[in-house]
């Protein structure tokens, strides 16, 4: 199932959290990834999908439907981040 992406158009309520509280995520990524540095990168892998699977089943109990939907959607999302990032950073090598 292809994730469904909503545009800040559709969704300004969520563009508008996300935009307020960016430097309270950084700041939170940046804390869980402190904790990740002594493992090899394999176990970095498997505890960071540990997290975002308890995450998940948090959020959607009983339904492995919406659990997979949401695992999807948080892929997708990190695809756009990752490509996001490489157009920033092509950006300033070029400068």
């Amino acid at each position: 199932m292809k994730p469904i992406r909503a545009t800040e158009a559709e969704q300004p309520e969520i563009y508008a959290t996300v935009r307020r509280e960016l430097p309270a995520i950084h700041r939170a990524a940046q804390k869980m990834a402190k904790h990740l540095r002594g493992l090899s990168d394999v176990s970095q892998k498997q505890a960071i999908t540990e997290l975002t699977a308890a995450w998940i089943m948090a959020i959607y109990p009983d339904s492995l439907d919406l659990a997979i939907s949401l695992s999807d959607a948080m892929r997708d999302r990190t695809d756009i981040i990752l490509k996001e990032a490489w157009k920033h950073r092509d950006r300033q090598q070029r400068h």
